[in-house]
């Protein structure tokens, strides 16, 4: 059933594209009457052949009155099957659908097209002002049993619904007719300290008529300020006490809307949780420890790099801190952690020179197949935090690996060669990853290698 339901939008808009300046006046006249709140209007832009979709349908159903402006471009829509049967769906119960004829006659064929048309409300736009507002309180009145809109907006003001901004909504707002929004200083403030807040306009401001700063907290009803002229383009206001969040703010020229912005209140301990999220950043601390300034990824990258390859014994040690895991046991692949590897952290923070000298570790590909808690992976990770070249470089080299060590396997069931020749390979490819990684573009080097490593091998290989 198509019943206006509680939280829904006291009006809705629904106009085709040659009614968009119908629309904008319509709305400037419900907000500046004061009859409806802003957060309570929306519109919806009828384009093309495009039929109102279920999620729409929806919007339609919790409206509490529908005004149809009746354009050229509207009207033909009526003649598409798809899209008229979507507005009989959307355009019901009578009652609260307000039809006004924006340029085009009544006629006969709507009378077909819509079984309730004689019941719904009609105004033209030879019509004052008030009778458009008339037609919306009679509307929403029969929709809620109430006597008037103002009666709602109490139990309005204790939940209120901000609005779903549909095709030419999204371009639609005060704000644009001065440009970006004004600027808010501090726009961060401490709950529960008085606080005065200074907000510079695009435009001049009347220094006749009283300014107001409405706030309007998602949780809790608006909260309008007197605002103090500083200059013709600066304001001053106190900061009403709210709860933290983010606060839309909205700025009246008597009862013009001449702009909004937001502003930002926080609490000791969430300022206090910000710094110390800064402060246990691992990369910011060892940049610190090491006397690293300014703080520098690549140059910690460097110094960790060259303090593993001096430092790493000649078995390799459990770097990963993780037993050697068979292919089988795939329930120890994933791990509580966030960083369960020191690849993982590598990975993580975008580690590159590190990551390379890693992956040529005993244990890096059973490492490179550990989960984190999140199900991540370190290629996944590095790209995830963005990135996407460390990712592509631990792909392909992985993809290397497995292909030197199938292609090692091979040889040795072909040939009777002895296990320390199969040593020496694996050696070998560990040693080309090596260089491949941080040498790029060195072929001259990884030939030579190849060439003392093959016996009796002719000299232009």
């Amino acid at each position: 059933t198509c019943t206006g339901t509680p939280g829904g939008y006291d009006v809705l808009i629904v106009y085709a594209s040659d009614a968009t300046e119908w629309c904008q006046y319509l709305q400037n006249l419900f907000l500046f009457s004061r009859h409806v709140r802003k957060h309570r209007i929306l519109s919806y832009q009828l384009e093309g052949k495009s039929a109102i979709s279920h999620q729409e349908l929806d919007l339609f159903n919790r409206s509490r009155s529908i005004i149809l402006l009746l354009s050229a471009e509207l009207v033909q829509s009526f003649y598409l099957p798809p899209v008229l049967q979507s507005l009989q769906e959307a355009l019901c119960p009578p009652y609260k659908v307000v039809k006004l004829f924006c340029g085009v006659t009544d006629c006969d064929d709507y009378l077909t097209f819509f079984k309730d048309w004689s019941q719904w409300q009609e105004l033209t736009n030879d019509d004052e002002p008030d009778a458009y507002l008339a037609a919306v309180k009679r509307a929403i009145s029969e929709d809620s049993g109430c006597d008037s809109v103002t009666d709602t907006e109490t139990e309005d003001e204790k939940n209120p619904v901000y609005s779903h901004r549909l095709a030419m909504s999204e371009e639609y707002g005060s704000s644009k007719s001065i440009g970006d929004h004004p600027v808010v200083q501090p726009d961060r403030i401490r709950c529960g300290v008085q606080t005065t807040v200074y907000i510079i306009m695009k435009c001049k401001l009347d220094g006749e008529v009283k300014t107001e700063v409405e706030f309007s907290p998602e949780n809790a009803s608006s909260v309008r300020v007197l605002a103090e002229m500083e200059n013709e383009y600066t304001i001053s206001v106190e900061a009403p006490n709210l709860t933290s969040g983010t606060v839309p703010l909205q700025i009246y020229s008597g009862d013009l809307m001449v702009g909004e912005t937001s502003i930002t209140y926080h609490t000791d301990m969430e300022e206090i949780g910000s710094l110390l999220a800064n402060a246990a950043n691992p990369v910011q601390f060892m940049c610190q420890a090491f006397k690293i300034v300014p703080y520098s990824i690549e140059a910690l990258d460097k110094l960790l790099t060259e303090s593993l390859k001096k430092n790493i014994p000649a078995s390799g040690l459990h770097l990963f801190g993780i037993n050697q895991l068979e292919e089988e046991d795939m329930t120890t692949t994933q791990r509580d952690e966030e960083l369960p590897t020191l690849l993982h952290f590598s990975a993580r923070y975008g580690l590159k020179n590190l990551t390379a000298l890693l992956l040529t570790c005993p244990g890096a590909l059973q490492a490179y197949s550990v989960a984190n808690k999140y199900g991540h992976y370190p290629n996944t990770i590095a790209e995830k935090h963005g990135f996407r070249d460390l990712r592509q470089f631990i792909d392909e080299y992985v993809e290397t690996a497995d292909m030197l060590k199938s292609h090692i396997k091979e040889e040795l069931m072909q040939g009777e060669e002895d296990e320390s020749v199969y040593e020496s390979m694996a050696h070998l490819s560990t040693d080309l990853l090596m260089k491949c990684s941080l040498n790029p573009g060195s072929d001259e080097e990884l030939y030579e290698s190849m060439a003392g490593f093959v016996p009796g091998a002719p000299e232009d290989l």
